[in-house]
């Protein structure tokens, strides 16, 4: 008797354990099972922020065609780069000689030329000019170390000075004033004859033939 109460009791207390013990693998469930659904959730939404990188468009050109249309639409142009622009710079323009004539006025610097007549002697060789300031102002009337003589061979005569003589002189001239006088060069070879001057007016050149 004492026996049999034993096995119920052990039976008795076998089933309460496993009844208890069911409602807390019920409750283990519960958790595991809402643990799962939070971590699924969170890495749905974590993910595609992982590794996330920049899309890189490659270019698609269709060269079957000469109308070849380019299907890079998603292609990123650089920015065009645009020289600077330059400002030509002007050449400056080269004063070329005048050529004029004995008896005929040419103009230089603002000075009216008139070469009248050239003598030679065998001391020197003098060319006459009247010089007119044509401007509004008073200016200086010079002539240049370039200013020679050609005779009618080609031979260059060097410009002198004669002391004493009737040499223009190179001073201000007033406004419509004018001037005369001589510009004394080297004696000609024997047998020359004056050809043509180069003067040299406050740096303008002219050619002047002296030849009628």
């Amino acid at each position: 008797m004492d026996d049999e109460k034993k096995i119920i009791e052990k039976r008795t207390s076998f089933r309460g354990w496993k009844e208890r013990n069911s409602g807390k693998s019920q409750q283990r469930k519960y958790i595991i099972g809402i643990a799962t659904v939070v971590l699924i959730f969170s890495t749905l939404i974590i993910y595609p922020y992982l590794d996330r990188k920049e899309d890189v468009s490659i270019p698609v050109i269709n060269y079957n065609s000469s109308t070849a249309s380019n299907n890079s639409s998603l292609i990123k142009v650089p920015p065009k780069i645009t020289a600077p622009k330059t400002t030509p710079v002007a050449t400056p323009e080269i004063n070329k000689s005048i050529i004029g004539k004995i008896g005929a006025p040419v103009v230089l610097n603002g000075f009216e030329i008139n070469v009248t007549r050239a003598d030679s002697s065998v001391l020197y060789t003098n060319v006459w000019i009247i010089a007119k300031n044509i401007g509004d102002v008073e200016k200086p009337f010079t002539i240049g170390p370039s200013t020679v003589l050609i005779d009618n061979i080609g031979q260059q005569y060097e410009k002198v000075q004669v002391k004493r003589s009737a040499e223009i002189v190179q001073t201000n001239l007033a406004v419509k004033a004018l001037r005369e006088g001589a510009i004394f060069f080297e004696p000609l070879k024997e047998g020359r004859s004056p050809k043509k001057l180069i003067l040299n007016i406050n740096g303008q050149k002219a050619e002047i033939m002296l030849e009628k």
